[in-house]
Order: structure tokens, then sequence, then C-alpha cells
């Protein structure tokens, strides 16, 4: 809930289950489900409307350290310390927040599908690639492509 005009905010809850610092959210466009990218190289999706976390994917290459929106896909765009952009399609998990089904405890990747995938390299000094951890992700304004803030100060245009 919003706070009150002139008022202060209110801690209503505390969604747990990484291991390590989160570093990266995203609210799902229903608005149903939250999405968590972790130091613990994991990804939580919680519902909303309980608290309770829904799925957990793991297996990535580092921290999950960015997440937005694929706007035309209206897929999940994760980013990871290891320069890895991946796109998941989330719609078992809008499902299973809705009603429509429900995700046993402890359910996790059957959840998500990956989509596509792409590691982001920016050449070095010595004419090899190098990844480059993505720090940042917000979707291009027409939703057709994705902009990556590096760590390298640069800005990487993925379409």
């Amino acid at each position: 809930a919003a706070p009150p005009p002139g008022g202060s905010w209110v801690h209503e809850q505390t969604l747990e289950g990484h291991t390590n610092g989160v570093m990266s959210l995203a609210l799902s466009r229903s608005r149903r489900l939250l999405f968590s990218g972790s130091n613990d190289s994991t990804v939580c999706a919680w519902s909303l409307a309980t608290g309770a976390k829904i799925a957990q994917l793991g297996g990535f290459l580092g921290a999950v350290s960015s997440m937005s929106w694929h706007l035309v896909s209206g897929s999940l765009a994760t980013g990871t310390e290891a320069g890895v952009v991946t796109l998941w399609d989330t719609s078992a998990l809008e499902s299973a927040a809705a009603g429509v089904g429900s995700p046993d405890e402890g359910a996790g990747a059957e959840l998500f599908r990956q989509v596509h995938s792409l590691t982001v390299v920016e050449p070095s000094e010595t004419g090899s690639a190098a990844r480059v951890e993505v720090v940042c992700l917000t979707p291009s304004a027409d939703g057709t492509a994705l902009l990556c803030g590096l760590d390298d100060g640069n800005v990487a245009l993925l379409s």
C-alpha cells in the first residue's frame, strides 16, 4: 500500500529464500509476481498475494545482477555477473499465480522456459574479447530491444 500523504513507509513483509544478497527485482506485468535475482546465482518467483516463494531457478554463472522485461516478447530478462543476458518465458508462473494449477512447494526450473540467451562481450585492448558484467537492464522505448549497462562503463544495445 502507498504511504499516506505526508506519512512514512511501513515495513509490511519480508520475503525470505535467498542465501545471499538480493541484487535485482522485477515486478511481473500482471503485478501478481515479484522476481528477485541474487548473489547466490538464483532467481526466485514470489506470489505477491501470499508472500510465498513459488519457484526458484538456479544454475546461473555468477550473481543475477539485473532484471527487466523485454516488452515485445513479454519475457523476463536476466543479466549476470558473467555477462549473460537470458530471456525467460514466465507464463507457467503467471498461471500458477492466477490460481490456474498450483506448483508444488520448492518447484523450480520447470516453471521457467528459456527463450534466448546471449553473452555480452567487449573487445579488450589486446584484441581479445572479454565478458562484461551486466549491471542494469532496461527496455528500449519501442520494447523491441534491451539496453544493458555494463561494468566497464559501456552500454550495449541488444536487439
